[in-house]
C-alpha cells in the first residue's frame, strides 16, 4: 500500500485541502471557494455558540492524515475560538490560514483571497509524494446502518471476518455504537483483554441502557423492523458479527486514537444523571465522522435495507448482504455479501474480497460513494460530549 507520510507520522491515503467554515453565517463563502477550487472538500459547524464535541471534531478533521492542509473560513463574531483552533489543528505539522470575512469586507473579496489561497495549498499537496506503508499504520472504522434481518448472516459476519485478517496483519479497527449492541453484554465482556476494559464496556451498556429508558426508545429504527428485526437483542447480536473475534484492547472516547494494532471500542455514549448527550446519533454521518475523529483512514460500512453516505475525509466501503437490495441499490455498494444469503459462497470468500477492497482503496482506488461525488458530513450540537475534552 501506499500513502502520504504526515509530519506528526501518520499515513493518509487522500490527500485532501479542507475549507472549514466556523458558523453557519460563514458557509455559503466556505462553499463557494470549494466550488470554484478543485481539490478541495467542504467541513463545517453551524453554531455561532461555541461547542465542545464541534471544536474537537473540527480539530481531529483537521489534524486527520488524510488532509495536507486546512482552510478556516470565519465571520468574525462567533464564539469559536478561531486562532485557538487553527493552531491546534497546525500542531499536526500540516499548513493552516484562517480568513475573516469581516476584516477581509465580504464576500467577494472573502472569495477572491479563500480561492487564491485554496489553489495554492491543492498546488502544495500535489507535489507531495508517496509512500509505501504497512498493515500496522492503518487504522479502520467499522459502522452499520439500514439493518435488516440479512445483515446478522451475510454483511456483519463478512465484515468480522476481514476485521480479525486486518487485527492479525497488526492494523488497529474501531467499532462503536454502544446503544446498538445492548443485550450483548456477556460476549463484548467475555472478549476485554483486561478487567480494566471490561469495567469501560459495562459502563458504555448501562450509559446506553438508561439513555433508551430515559428516551423511551431504544436503537431500532422503523426500516429496521420493516426489514425483519424485531428486538434491540436481535440487531445487536447481528451488529456484534460485524467487529469480528479479537480481544477487544481498549475503550476509546470520542477523538482519541488507538495506541497500536488491535480492536478497539468507541464509546460516545454520555451520561443521562449528568444531562449529557439525550439522543442517539443524529444519523449515519455523525457516526461516520466520530469514528474519523478517532483516526480511521477508511471505513467498513454495512447495509440491509440500503445506504448511500459517504464522507468527506475518510473514503466508505459499502457491504450489503441484501439481494433485493444489491439488485435496486447496486451502484452504491462495493461488495455485494448476498451470495452468502443465497448460497452461492461462504463468508469467508466474502470476508477476502473486504479485505482486498481494504487494501485497494488504501493504495488509492475509489470507493462507490467517491465515484459518485458522495461527501457527506454531520457535526451537530452535542454539549456535555463523551469525549475526552469534558
Amino acid at each position: 500500500m501506499q500513502g502520504y507520510r504526515r509530519r506528526d507520522g501518520r499515513v493518509g491515503i487522500r490527500n485532501q485541502v479542507l475549507v472549514a467554515y466556523t458558523v453557519e453565517c460563514a458557509r455559503f463563502v466556505a462553499e463557494t471557494i470549494v466550488q470554484r477550487t478543485v481539490g478541495t472538500e467542504l467541513v463545517g459547524f453551524a453554531g455561532c455558540y461555541s461547542d465542545p464535541y464541534a471544536y474537537r471534531m473540527l480539530v481531529e478533521l483537521g489534524c486527520h492524515p488524510n488532509v495536507a492542509a486546512v482552510l478556516v473560513v470565519s465571520l468574525g463574531c462567533e464564539s469559536t475560538d478561531v486562532a485557538q483552533l487553527a493552531d491546534d489543528i497546525g500542531q499536526s505539522g500540516k499548513p493552516v490560514q484562517v480568513i475573516v470575512i469581516q476584516e477581509l469586507g465580504g464576500t467577494r473579496t472573502t472569495i477572491e483571497k479563500g480561492c487564491a489561497i485554496a489553489q495554492a495549498m491543492v498546488a502544495d499537496s500535489r507535489e507531495l509524494k508517496l509512500d509505501a506503508f504497512a498493515w500496522s499504520e492503518l487504522v479502520v472504522g467499522v459502522e452499520c446502518g439500514g439493518s435488516d434481518a440479512t445483515s446478522g448472516f451475510s454483511a456483519n459476519p463478512a465484515t468480522g471476518w476481514a476485521v480479525d485478517r486486518l487485527i492479525e496483519h497488526g492494523a488497529a479497527v474501531i467499532f462503536s455504537e454502544l446503544p446498538e449492541l445492548l443485550g450483548t453484554d456477556p460476549y463484548l465482556l467475555r472478549r476485554a483483554r483486561t478487567p480494566q476494559i471490561g469495567d469501560a464496556i459495562l459502563s458504555g451498556l448501562e450509559r446506553a441502557r438508561k439513555l433508551g429508558e430515559a428516551l423511551g426508545q431504544f436503537a431500532i429504527s422503523r426500516g429496521n423492523e420493516a426489514g425483519g428485526l424485531t428486538t434491540i437483542e436481535e440487531k445487536s447480536l447481528g451488529a456484534l458479527a460485524k467487529a469480528g473475534t479479537k480481544p477487544i484492547d481498549g475503550v476509546l472516547k470520542t477523538g482519541d486514537r488507538p495506541e497500536g494494532s488491535g480492536l478497539y471500542l468507541l464509546d460516545k455514549v454520555g451520561d443521562v444523571a449528568n444531562r449529557q448527550l439525550a439522543h442517539y446519533e443524529i444519523n449515519d454521518n455523525d457516526g461516520l465522522v466520530s469514528l474519523i475523529a478517532s483516526g480511521a483512514q477508511l471505513l467498513l460500512f454495512t447495509t440491509g435495507r440500503g445506504s448511500v453516505v459517504g464522507s468527506v475525509v475518510s473514503p466508505v466501503i459499502k457491504i450489503c448482504g441484501n439481494p433485493q437490495t444489491v439488485k435496486r441499490m447496486g451502484d452504491d455498494v462495493d461488495i455485494d455479501a448476498s451470495v452468502i444469503v443465497l448460497g452461492r459462497e461462504g463468508i469467508p470468500a466474502v470476508g477476502q474480497r473486504v479485505l482486498a477492497c481494504v487494501e485497494e482503496v488504501a493504495s488509492g482506488s475509489q470507493t462507490r460513494s467517491e465515484a459518485l461525488g458522495h461527501r457527506e458530513y454531520s457535526i451537530p450540537y452535542k454539549p456535555g460530549r463523551a469525549c475526552d475534552l469534558i
